[in-house]
């Protein structure tokens, strides 16, 4: 059985212990993002192995699952837990690293504790858009009147948008990334105009980040959506995330 802990000394809590009290033949939902969008399983727990070196080893019967591609081409996972406090029970997450997702048992190697993985703590559902799909910003800064069309969105959900601009690219998107960066968690405004699969979608949006990836550089915003174009925008995340998902069903 779990044993209490307070609340404030909850991180502290040794992972050798934790993962001792996990229940072989319990179901447990395990999480990993895919293209931006969480896949969730539900599976048995099989076995714990406490290594010599003190590494942490649980695997989950993976017989029967579904949305097994997911899992093999990610890094990382989290399994969420349970942990008794005051009469009720508190959700965290087990953040591992995926030892092995191939055969009949889902490996992991639990790393730390974590109270939610970063995209489940997301306002709303976000979705990757690959090439395949005509999706572009036109951006203007409010503050100087420059604009900047065709810009490649990268993901979208119904609070916010990335562009990827290619490291390699110069011109007017390298432009683009020097005009605004320093607009970064600042008030200023910028008037959007998201062309996604030829619907026409306006919002105002605030920069939020702007970092590097391996071959191109992102730039984050969150934005508000006009109410007309709300709808189109909910339409398209709900179709893509089905697609996705239909995707690694398919893989």
């Amino acid at each position: 059985m779990w044993y209490n802990v307070v609340m404030a000394n909850v991180y502290d809590i040794d992972l050798k212990q934790l993962a001792s009290k996990l229940q072989k033949s319990k179901e447990y939902s395990i999480y990993v993002l895919y293209r931006d969008v969480p896949i969730n399983v539900k599976t048995k727990l099989l076995w714990i192995d406490i290594t010599k070196a003190n590494d942490i080893y649980i695997a989950f019967d993976w017989k029967n699952v579904s949305l097994k591609y997911a899992f093999r081409v990610s890094k990382e996972a989290y399994v969420k837990i349970s942990i008794p406090y005051n009469n009720r029970e508190l959700s965290f997450y087990l953040h591992c690293d995926i030892f092995s997702a191939i055969g009949n048992e889902l490996v992991l190697m639990v790393k730390s504790l974590l109270e939610a993985p970063p995209f489940l703590k997301r306002a709303g559902v976000r979705v990757e858009v690959d090439d395949k799909i005509s999706a572009f910003a036109d951006i203007c800064i409010n503050d100087t009147k420059e604009c900047f069309n065709n810009m490649r969105i990268k993901n979208v959900s119904e609070n916010g948008f990335a562009i990827a601009v290619k490291k390699e690219e110069d011109g007017g998107y390298v432009k683009f990334l020097e005009e605004v960066e320093t607009y970064i968690n600042k008030d200023l405004t910028f008037e959007v105009k998201l062309r996604i699969n030829y619907d026409e979608i306006n919002a105002v949006a605030n920069l939020i980040n702007i970092y590097d990836e391996e071959n191109a550089v992102i730039a984050g915003f969150k934005m508000n959506v006009d109410k007309k174009d709300r709808q189109k925008l909910s339409s398209f995340i709900m179709k893509r995330q089905q697609e996705i998902i239909q995707e690694i069903k398919a893989l």
